[in-house]
């Protein structure tokens, strides 16, 4: 089969058949079948039953930790994991990224009969501490509390009249199913408040419904946050998908544009929601582009102390930046993006059907963040630079071919995906997705003449230029950036005033102790953080680039 994931994960209780499973599926595949109980025995040098006697759960827990990240370091596996692997969100983010994670699943009669049966063939690895006393009474408890987390896997097999043959047949389906589609989530995110499961794909937002109903089981209402530009065009058949899949939608219409990104608009959002009763199980989707993504999960973290949130990102922009990494903020008369919250949505689906409407000036604009992407991927966890080579290997920056799209958007999300999941916080390593911010913020914030994109790009130049005059790239440099922005369609010349911008660059929130932290490229490629740039040399580069 072509478009396979990469691994396949069995997750289940215990009796549920993973480790069978797992080899005969394996052997389908033409993949290497891996069980982590058997690797925690190979390491502690005992089984299972024994560790758990001498060292108890947490000790077991961290070892199994361990095993599932070395077991998920490679592709082309099966991999049979321990019932109560589940319980630790870093896990859910070792399955990823493009693993197909199945649970199996059984009645607590079946499971305990099966456990029983492998006991008396004399099978050690039946022997289960959790299961001591009354086996069928503590796997309906084990079964009660993991059940919700089994049910957020890809698909689900109830294994109790079926052969291990048959349950080979079930998973080899769904995989012929969804190979290619999108439906795997391709990167998990762990934070202490929500799982966030990013999706890549042409037409997953046809699946909202079915993959929100997955996530949030006793979920029964959507409030859907649009603005007046996306709501003729998609506005309507999302609510559909919602709606046939069993959710009462409420639509939330919002102007668009930066003006909405307000106080005065996170108040009636919040009142509209509060009047028409919203509850902690209903869900907040943010369908729009970065104001609607900022706007709504601000909402969505405020609104009775936070609600489930979904990012379905409708620019480019929002696909490859904003939506990914749980920032949300509003702006005040101090500048852009001065409140906010660090809020995870539970869910990311980019689909890049959406950039079909798109204005060709929104998906210019998009291009910045892109081009930005390139720039700092050798400073990332991920390394290399896979992104520049396949921009530098487009004919034209302006319109990304078809095929090469989703390469493109999995390539960006990569990217932020390994920054946030070292440095959610933005405390150290984050810093650096702000090359552009610095300079770009106040240019936006400006009168607000300049789309996002367009100031970032701008705010790059800027930065460049910084760097020119300190010695640490050249002019070729410089010249490349430039040439990179001009064939995304992006302005090279600011035509505004330098003082207005230092003013306003005054004020941002990564000015620390009247110092203001700059993102310049690195002399080795890559970019570093730097501060005490002169204020003089800031004006200089903004000259530069065409300030008056």
């Amino acid at each position: 089969m072509e478009n396979l994931p990469r691994r396949v994960v069995l997750i289940g209780p215990s009796g549920s058949g993973k480790s069978e499973v797992a080899g005969r599926l394996a052997a389908a595949l033409g993949y290497r079948a891996i069980d982590t109980d058997a690797m925690v025995e190979d390491r502690a040098g005992m089984p299972v039953f024994e560790f758990f006697a001498r060292f108890g759960e947490p000790a077991f827990r961290a070892i199994e930790t361990e095993m599932l990240r070395e077991a998920c370091s490679s592709s082309g596996t099966v991999i049979a994991t321990g019932g109560g692997i589940v319980l630790k969100p870093e896990n859910w983010t070792a399955f990823r990224p493009e693993s197909a994670v199945i649970a199996l699943t059984a009645a607590p009669e079946t499971l305990a009969s099966r456990i029983e049966r492998q006991l008396c063939e004399g099978r050690t690895q039946a022997v289960r501490p959790l299961l001591a006393g009354d086996p069928v009474a503590r796997l309906r408890q084990l079964v009660a509390l993991r059940g919700p987390l089994y049910a957020q896997a890809d698909c689900v097999v109830e294994t109790d009249d079926l052969s291990a043959d048959e349950v080979q047949e079930s998973v080899l389906r769904y995989l012929r199913q969804q190979a290619g589609s999108g439906t795997i989530p391709r990167y998990s995110l762990p934070t202490a408040i929500e799982r966030s499961d990013i999706y890549i794909g042409h037409g997953i937002s046809t699946e909202a419904a079915r993959l929100a109903r997955r996530r949030w089981p006793r979920a029964q209402r959507v409030w859907l946050v649009t603005d007046e530009n996306v709501m003729p065009h998609w506005g309507r058949s999302i609510g559909q998908v919602f709606e046939v899949g069993g959710f009462s939608v409420n639509q939330l219409i919002v102007p668009a544009g930066e003006s909405s990104k307000s106080f005065e608009r996170v108040e009636h959002l919040c009142g509209e929601m509060t009047s028409g009763g919203v509850t902690r199980r209903d869900l907040v989707v943010a369908l729009g582009g970065g104001v609607v993504g900022d706007l709504a999960g601000f909402v969505a973290s405020v609104c009775l102390r936070g609600l489930s949130l979904i990012q379905m990102p409708t620019s480019l922009l929002a696909m490859v930046d904003s939506s990914v990494g749980g920032k949300t903020a509003i702006n005040t008369g101090a500048g852009k993006n001065q409140v906010g919250a660090f809020y995870q949505p539970g869910l990311v689906l980019i689909d890049p059907n959406f950039l079909h409407t798109l204005p060709a000036e929104e998906l210019e604009s998009g291009m910045a963040e892109v081009i930005k992407h390139s720039v700092i991927q050798p400073t990332t966890p991920l390394g290399g630079s896979s992104l520049a080579h396949l921009l530098e290997s487009l004919p034209s920056l302006r319109s990304i071919p078809a095929e090469t799209l989703t390469e493109a958007l999995s390539l960006n999300v990569g990217i932020k995906y390994s920054v946030v999941l070292a440095d959610e916080r933005e405390s150290g390593l984050r810093m650096i997705l702000n090359f552009g911010h610095t300079a770009g913020q106040a240019i936006e914030a400006d009168g607000y003449r300049y789309r996002h994109g367009e100031a970032v790009a701008l705010g790059m130049l800027v930065a460049s230029r910084i760097a020119l005059h300190l010695e640490r790239v050249d002019g070729r440099w410089v010249e490349r950036l430039e040439q990179l922005l001009s064939a995304a369609g992006l302005p090279t010349r600011f035509e505004g005033k330098a003082a207005s911008v230092l003013d306003l660059m005054s004020h941002d929130k990564k000015n620390i102790d009247g110092s203001l932290h700059w993102i310049l490229p690195a002399p080795d490629g890559g970019v570093e953080s730097v501060t005490g740039v002169d204020t003089d040399m800031v004006r200089l580069a903004l000259l530069d680039v065409g300030a008056a």
